[in-house]
């Protein structure tokens, strides 16, 4: 008998009065239904506390590889560049000095090093 009367005053609610007092603080009742669905999803497979910030994690992840490795394959290659340029200024230098070479060879003579310009001091 007094187990009836606690069901009955439950389903009554407080001193008889049914009327939630709370009931516009719980938002609107489209958003709530949705909300305790995606909780059960969630509850179910994980996949809002645990499959968000993983696929967040993996993308940056990702992200920040590729432009490293990007810029890392674009200083090799600028690196590249300045050596081959480097090498084709010195094959024209070498080439201009053959040629310079090729224009005095016929006035070209053997002279001595003054002692003081050579290694050693001139001893």
């Amino acid at each position: 008998r007094a187990h009836r009367w606690r069901v009955a005053s439950a389903a009554r609610g407080m001193l008889g009065v049914r009327h939630n007092v709370f009931r516009k603080a719980q938002s609107h009742p489209f958003l709530r239904y949705w909300w305790r669905r995606a909780m059960r999803f969630d509850e179910r497979t994980g996949m809002l506390t645990a499959g968000i910030p993983l696929t967040i994690t993996m993308v940056v992840t990702i992200t920040l590889s590729t432009i490293m490795i990007d810029r890392q394959f674009e200083l090799r290659d600028l690196r590249a560049r300045t050596l081959s340029h480097r090498e084709a200024s010195l094959e024209e230098e070498h080439r201009a000095m053959r040629e310079f070479l090729k224009g005095t060879e016929d006035e070209y003579e053997m002279k001595r090093i003054p002692d003081q310009f050579r290694a050693g001091g001139g001893r």
